[in-house]
């Protein structure tokens, strides 16, 4: 999965199409994911982890633009 800045890409995700609590799960095993890789050594610049880190990034704003729905 590829993100830019223009986040165009985001709408092809699959995670758009989970519910709350899928998305939570998902979220979680990326930072397992890390916790992980950081463990084993893995610096915090390498392609792994930045890869997983926008991953989790993209998921969060998901998770917020969802709260935010609901509050307005």
């Amino acid at each position: 999965m590829k993100l830019s800045a223009s986040g165009g890409e985001v709408t092809d995700l699959p995670v758009l199409h989970m519910d709350d609590e899928e998305l939570q799960k998902e979220m979680m095993a990326l930072l397992r994911q890390m916790e992980e890789a950081v463990q084993q050594g893995e610096r915090l610049t390498g392609e792994h982890m930045v890869r997983l880190s926008q991953q989790l990034d993209a998921y969060v704003l998901i998770a917020q633009t969802r709260k935010m729905r609901c509050i307005s």
